[in-house]
């Protein structure tokens, strides 16, 4: 947890008069004394007297968390909430204990007929809250129908919509032109209500923590644990973290302290750990505590009166401090940081892959032809050549067969002597077949550097064969 304060200002950041002119009579004290350090040591002590005034002078930066502080609270805070759960779980309640505002002041409850069809819905409400000087423009979602009707199939669907048109607005206003005044309604935190009257959590909560767990920073909430006593409480905390680590659910997690947090900052962070999920009450209403007589917001029994805000009968006081006190910038950077950018970088991916889609299926279609295409020349090449080494063959046993029955015909010893016309004929024809075979493998052999080279050469070394044959027929 960083320590620049986000809402309030410490003491630490916060200056009075008296302490502002003590500081600037300490700096106008400082210079005197370095300046008459450095002319009663001269010009052999240079080198040490302006260590030792830069090791006293105050270049300025460290007034950044204040100047970042003035326009944070500026410019103001943006935050929106998310609350999911059944009907009937106190959602609206808590959501004013937690603010102290009445923000369904307007609404009408259905019928139970109306309520039988009824399907997830969304409804947004804004306000803006101020506390010394810091503004907070909370937008709080709500979605009612969720799990209300027989057939809850689905039922999380709207709300995983929204969450996605969010991130789809927000990616487009930074894709326009004016980035500078971007609203960010991006659901920074999910409420999800788990039921007390169950032993764990239900197939509809594992089925919506699984599918929403990486578009936004959920957070368990056990509603009406005062239904519950402590025991019963603490064992079904155990079995929702238990059915959460068996199903692979992430919710938010808190981050570890640093190392220069003080003492109390770490024990305030290890309780508020020690408490998720939260065990919650809400109340509109303000009674009189039977243990101390103070009017406290709380819910009256004949036994007694709960107080919402006491941590030893619920835990509302350290989700408020939670939500609103220590980890609202950190919801905000993990929503920003992790959620968002995992949708931005799935959108671009299936817009470009969109895109290329046709182009790629075209060359891949055009590369596979001509493939086809150079292996059908191939396979002709190779059976054109095979004839025509076959043509030749038959032709070289003709011209053996032409010389042996000249040789027996007692025809001239040195071979002198004109060739026969048969023997002229045989020879025309070799060489004729030798060049035919040539010139129709270098035409056929077109299609591919593999063809060229084998074509070429089997033709050149066809044609030669069928010109010494033919010299030596003659």
């Amino acid at each position: 947890m960083t320590s620049i304060p986000r809402f309030n200002v410490s003491s630490r950041y916060t200056r009075t008069k008296e302490d502002s002119d003590d500081s600037r009579n300490i700096r106008d004290i400082n210079r005197a004394d370095s300046s008459r350090t450095a002319g009663s040591n001269g010009a052999a002590a240079s080198g040490d007297s302006t260590g030792s005034d830069n090791s006293r002078v105050q270049l300025g930066f460290a007034n950044l968390p204040d100047q970042m502080h003035r326009k944070a609270v500026k410019k103001g805070f943006n935050f929106t909430l998310m609350v999911v759960g059944e009907s009937g779980l106190g959602k609206s309640t808590l959501i004013n204990s937690l603010f102290q505002q009445d923000l369904y002041k307007d609404r009408e409850l259905g019928s139970v007929t109306e309520r039988i069809n009824k399907t997830t819905e969304i409804e947004k409400r804004y306000i803006e809250l101020d506390e010394k000087g810091v503004k907070l423009r909370l937008t709080v979602v709500d979605t009612p129908g969720f799990n209300d009707c027989i057939n809850c199939q689905e039922c999380w669907r709207p709300i995983e919509d929204y969450i996605d048109n969010t991130f789809e607005q927000y990616f487009k206003d930074e894709c326009g032109l004016n980035r500078k005044n971007i609203i960010d309604h991006r659901v920074h935190c999910c409420l999800y209500f788990i039921s007390p009257y169950g032993h764990g959590l239900r197939p509809i909560d594992v089925e919506f923590m699984r599918r929403l767990h990486g578009k936004v920073n959920i957070v368990p909430i056990i509603a009406k644990s005062d239904t519950l006593t402590s025991t019963e409480v603490r064992e079904l905390k155990e079995r929702v973290m238990g059915d959460l680590e068996r199903h692979k659910i992430q919710i938010y997690r808190m981050p570890e302290t640093d190392s220069d947090d003080d003492e109390e900052t770490r024990v305030q962070e290890s309780e508020i750990r020690a408490c998720i999920p939260f065990a919650a009450i809400g109340s509109n209403c303000v009674v009189e505590s039977g243990e101390t007589g103070r009017r406290v917001r709380g819910r009256q029994y004949p036994w007694g009166v709960v107080e919402v805000e006491n941590p030893r009968h619920c835990d509302f006081t350290k989700l408020r401090i939670f939500l609103l006190g220590t980890h609202m910038q950190d919801l905000k950077d993990i929503t920003k940081e992790v959620h968002y950018e995992n949708y931005r970088a799935k959108y671009i991916t299936e817009r470009m892959t969109k895109r290329k889609g046709p182009r790629e299926e075209m060359e891949t279609r055009k590369s596979k032809n001509t493939s086809d295409a150079q292996f059908e020349a191939l396979v002709d090449t190779e059976g054109l050549l095979k004839e025509k080494e076959d043509e030749i063959r038959r032709m070289q046993q003709l011209l053996q067969h032409l010389q042996s029955n000249k040789s027996s015909q007692g025809g001239s010893a040195d071979g002198s002597g004109p060739p026969t016309s048969s023997a002229a004929a045989a020879v025309t024809s070799a060489n004729s077949a030798g060049g035919a075979a040539a010139v129709s493998t270098t035409a056929t052999s077109s299609g591919g550097p593999t063809g060229n080279s084998s074509g070429g050469a089997a033709g050149t070394a066809v044609g030669g064969a069928g010109a010494t044959n033919g010299q030596e027929a003659a």
